[in-house]
């Protein structure tokens, strides 16, 4: 009889206190744990370029902000260990084990409310400092959430039923507490920008710019009307251009392809020993903040440095690398196309064009408003002709090809992207110095 009751009580010990819901429970977390493991891993190894992120896109903002990371540790790291301990402890909760069981049901109620102040947290971040969403993080948070909910509409029967009383004011308090530790920590010791990926591609594969290809249409204007505006366009390119005998092709490294310098606008001296070209869209936050630290770098490098601006839209309506326009590129191409049309009227007038565009390297200026500086700058007819020209459109899509070209073989669509000889450096160095530094290194310039 003895041993009959005993293996009774064993059995008894072995009886779960949870339910079918707790399966619920366990799918939740694991579905979060898979998508924070996969943002984890993609973090370290990529340093913030996720695929299934493009450039910047919502998700490429978040998870390339200081805000992604805890104390240099990616916050996807934490999660996942939150998730995991979580899942794991959900094993325990067995009615003969009643310490075990009540530490677990501690631990578990803990692991509930830190999991939801979490997402409070972090989906707050993304709402105010951010202002952008992840869709990944905002999913791997909304299922860790509805565990929680799910776990804690069970808890109090739990301990019922193990005869203990649950403190939910003092898991508030330790959960509440967690995240102001980690708060403070982000907001305390931000994550430094990290340093961009420089690429060696190799040397391009011909001198012969493509562009060259393109006047054929200029002495064969017949009855049609959109290519005429080009013909005059660009025979002032000619006269205007001080930099005519210094407009070499510009090689993209890797490629068959160049560019004609004369049609693209030129920061620096035309004369200026070393070149280096920009592809940027003005829409791009990470590429006005490089626009300012390549000012920085022409003045200090005092005549040794120039760099080619090539306007490259993030905008689906004239980029076909892009399904979609992202909210904050909306008009991309038209920002693009003034800036070439400026090129393409009055080359020597796009420095003026360019510092009263750039003025706030924080912020766009309005479109209406960059058409009529441009306008006014080089006069309304020819700026309009220019816009709408042949000529524009097939610079700017040249552009959007060397974006493809360098995204391919360097394995990256960050932006902007800076071509330096044969390397293509992805997203902005953290700061002007970081910039000459590299240029240094890279050309040698002192």
């Amino acid at each position: 009889m003895g041993k009959a009751k005993r293996e009774r009580e064993n059995q008894a010990a072995q009886v779960p206190l949870t339910g079918t819901w707790t399966l619920a429970v366990r799918m939740l977390l694991f579905s979060a744990a898979i998508i924070t493991a996969y943002l984890a891993i993609a973090t370290l190894a990529r340093g913030g370029d996720v695929p299934g992120c493009g450039p910047e896109s919502d998700c490429d903002k978040v998870l390339n902000s200081s805000w992604a990371y805890w104390l240099g540790i990616p916050v996807s790291l934490l999660g996942l260990g939150l998730y995991g301990a979580f899942f794991i402890s959900t094993f325990s909760l067995k009615i003969g084990q009643q310490q075990k069981a009540t530490r677990s049901l501690n631990s578990l109620t803990l692991f509930s409310f830190a999991t939801l102040a979490a997402a409070a947290w972090f989906v707050c971040v993304q709402a105010v400092a951010i202002k952008a969403f992840c869709p990944y993080c905002c999913t791997a948070h909304g299922l860790a959430s509805l565990a929680a909910l799910i776990f804690l509409s069970q808890a109090g029967r739990i301990s019922s039923r193990l005869s203990v009383r649950l403190n939910f004011g003092a898991g508030i308090g330790v959960a509440l507490g967690l995240v102001a530790v980690i708060a403070a920590g982000q907001i305390i010791l931000p994550k430094e920008q990290a340093a961009p990926l420089i690429v060696d591609l190799g040397q391009a594969q011909t001198n012969a710019p493509i562009s060259e290809a393109k006047p054929a249409p200029k002495p064969t204007p017949p009855s049609a009307v959109e290519p005429k505006p080009t013909a005059p366009a660009v025979a002032t390119v000619t006269p205007e251009a001080p930099s005519t005998p210094k407009a070499e092709p510009f090689l993209v490294p890797r490629s068959t392809l160049s560019l004609d310098a004369a049609r693209l606008p030129l920061l620096g001296p035309a004369n200026a020993p070393h070149r280096i070209g920009c592809l940027f869209d003005y829409t791009c936050h990470h590429c006005r903040q490089l626009h300012g630290f390549i000012r920085t770098a022409i003045v200090q490098f005092d005549g040794q440095l120039s760099c080619l601006m090539i306007p490259m839209p993030l905008d689906a309506n004239c980029n076909a690398k892009f399904k979609r326009t992202h909210r904050d590129h909306v008009d991309a191409c038209k920002y693009a196309k003034i800036c070439l049309a400026v090129q393409q009227v009055a080359p020597a007038k796009y420095e003026q064009f360019d510092r009263w565009l750039f003025t706030n390297h924080k912020t766009t200026k309005p479109l209406a408003k960059g058409r009529e500086h441009a306008a006014g700058l080089v006069g309304a007819a020819e700026f309009n002709k220019a816009v709408a020209s042949e000529t524009v459109q097939q610079q700017l899509q040249q552009n959007i090809r060397v974006y493809e070209l360098n995204t391919k073989n360097g394995g990256n669509s960050s932006m902007p992207q800076t071509i330096v000889g044969d390397r293509v450096i992805f997203g902005p160095p953290p700061s002007d110095a970081a910039l000459q530094s590299i240029l240094k290194k890279t050309l040698g310039l002192k």
